[in-house]
């Protein structure tokens, strides 16, 4: 089958060095914010700009090693992240710190293969009604193709084979089966 009809002026532009670039594909500027970067940080057009960066300081009462999306001056000499005013407590004990346990669940489940670990966070979805439920998209999730690497990872332990890791319903859920 042939190649799209645009696939074939980008090959010519692109082995033509005598090729207008911008005659092809225009001199509007996107609204999309990663041309712009790239101008500042080449050309020196510099500019504000929301940007995800590690931390390192910038907001108080977050670890300098989580990713945080940040306002930010970029110029030819870099990236120069801005003090936002701190965040209020309410917002760092009800948003922000749940978020950063949560990614460090996440973190510590991907770097120990711990399935427990990985089912904890599939309970705490709000989107999970079940014990049962949570098990399952699991185990369907870590069987499907493509996904054997991940399910060799997390193949510790799991909740029906290890009594700890186990929850059981209550006695009245329990009668309510019989």
């Amino acid at each position: 089958m042939p190649t799209s009809t645009r696939a074939s002026p980008r090959s010519r532009i692109s082995n033509d060095p005598k090729a207008s670039v911008a005659a092809f594909i225009g001199t509007d500027k996107t609204r999309e914010q990663q041309v712009p970067i790239i101008d500042a940080l080449t050309n020196n057009n510099g500019g504000f700009f929301q940007v995800n960066m590690p931390n390192r300081g910038v907001l108080a009462g977050v670890p300098d090693d989580v990713v945080a999306e940040l306002p930010a001056w970029i110029d030819c000499t870099g990236v120069h992240p801005l003090q936002p005013t701190p965040l209020p407590k309410k917002i760092m004990l009800e948003q922000t710190w749940p978020k950063i346990i949560e990614m460090e669940r996440e973190l510590e489940a991907f770097k120990t293969g711990d399935r427990s670990m990985l089912l904890f966070n599939a309970l705490t979805s709000p989107q999970t009604r079940t014990y049962e439920q949570a098990v399952a998209v699991l185990d369907d999730l870590l069987a499907m193709e493509g996904h054997e690497e991940m399910a060799a990872h997390f193949a510790g332990p799991r909740a029906e084979d290890s009594p700890a890791l186990r929850v059981d319903k209550p006695a009245q859920a329990q009668a309510a089966d019989d």
